[in-house]
């Protein structure tokens, strides 16, 4: 066998590798632990309302994907970077929308501030009263870019955390004021985490800030998967299995689509 034969039959498989399309990768759905929308169960799959969601999209579309759940800061930087990556809950703001691809809005929630119960001395009639306390927050969530927007500065006023257990335990013991939070996941997180969710209040509804969650693709994802997981999912909320998981989930009387 001539010398240029054997060069031919060693190279072209391995350029039949690196020309293998986007499309045949495997697709991710990140996401983080945040119940009851979306719940780490430790050695078992995981679980949650949205995940259930997410589930049947997979298999209605018959891609070959997984759901895999990270601190929201690290899914948060994957699904930037990453093909063939999507990412849910993830609020829609100004900040981040040429970040992604929006593929579908999930659910609509409420923003709020929260302390202890027992801090009757906190009184907030405006973000800016705010200031004067220590506020917690999620890394890279879209409420650490609301609140550095608003003139809160990390590690002055504003102390962030990567994960909700950490959020909450700083409230407890004191090394913050306040935490921020929405309507529907706070009592979760904060009974998840061992905590007694009576010993906190919300106080203040954030009038400005975006509300709606997402399901969401990095910019590099294969477009044709986009539209697939965009019709199962159209198809899912209009034959009224969405609703069905929103009502297993309690979510049902909740400001939603």
């Amino acid at each position: 066998m001539r010398l240029c034969n054997i060069v031919l039959l060693l190279v072209c498989p391995l350029l039949s590798l690196i020309t293998l399309p986007v499309s045949a990768q495997k697709v991710l759905f990140l996401t983080e632990d945040l119940p009851p929308l979306q719940i780490e169960n430790k050695e078992l799959p995981p679980t949650g309302a949205f995940v259930e969601l997410v589930n049947l999209i997979i298999e209605e579309t018959n891609i070959d994907a997984e759901i895999v759940i990270y601190p929201w800061a690290r899914s948060y930087e994957l699904a930037l970077t990453q093909p063939n990556t999507f990412i849910f809950s993830i609020l829609r703001g100004k900040s981040r929308e040429d970040k992604f691809h929006w593929v579908s809005k999930l659910f609509t929630l409420k923003s709020y501030l929260s302390t202890l119960t027992s801090r009757t001395d906190i009184k907030i009639a405006h973000i800016s009263d705010a200031k004067q306390y220590s506020v917690g927050s999620i890394r890279d969530d879209l409420a650490e870019t609301y609140m550095r927007d608003k003139g809160f500065q990390i590690d002055k006023n504003l102390y962030l955390s990567s994960k909700y257990p950490v959020l909450w335990q700083m409230l407890y013991s004191g090394r913050t004021d306040i935490a921020f939070t929405n309507n529907i996941v706070w009592r979760y997180e904060i009974n998840k985490t061992g905590l007694d969710s009576s010993q906190v209040k919300l106080i203040y509804e954030i009038p400005d800030i975006a509300s709606d969650l997402y399901l969401a693709a990095s910019l590099n994802t294969d477009k044709a998967i986009i539209l697939k997981v965009k019709n199962s999912f159209e198809s899912i909320k209009a034959d009224g299995r969405y609703d069905k998981i929103m009502a297993k989930w309690q979510l049902d009387n909740a400001k939603r689509l």
